[in-house]
């Protein structure tokens, strides 16, 4: 899910709540989280809703792509907060392989999310994220010149 998906009126909270709605529906993933994998979780899930990165092995290495040029975010912090366990679960469920194959064959999409990241007129700044939930996800791609297309 992107925000080619996604009403651009809804607050970036209401679209956070839509997704996680579409992913965990029973909210079992989401109730047992710890502050930080919550916080963490909030931050990944921005990045696919703001910058257009839907869910497949692209998507989540686009989304790393675009959270280290992007956006504030401390990739080690979030690492530490949810990481281990779902990228050694990921990588021993489709290889090492597949994954740096993966990786080599996105470098030119990479290299586009570089120049349109260097092209913002700011990052993303995740000390804002609880504010940002409250507003519009179309006045935040606009406030932050973020170009996904």
């Amino acid at each position: 899910m992107h925000h080619d998906e996604i009403d651009p009126s809804l607050t970036l909270g209401q679209a956070i709540a839509k997704m996680r709605a579409a992913e965990d529906p029973t909210g079992e993933v989401t109730r047992g989280m710890s502050t930080n994998t919550a916080r963490a979780f909030d931050m990944h899930d921005t990045v696919h809703i703001l910058f257009g990165c839907g869910t497949s092995l692209e998507g989540e290495i686009a989304a790393h792509v675009w959270m280290k040029f992007g956006t504030t975010a401390d990739i080690r912090e979030m690492h530490r907060a949810v990481a281990q366990d779902e990228h050694r679960r990921v990588l021993s469920g489709m290889g090492h392989m597949k994954v740096l194959r993966t990786w080599l064959f996105m470098l030119p999409r990479i290299a586009r999310i570089f120049g349109r990241a260097r092209k913002m007129k700011k990052r993303l700044a995740f000390e804002r994220l609880e504010e940002l939930k409250n507003q519009s996800i179309a006045s935040i791609l606009d406030e932050h010149g973020i170009e996904t297309t």
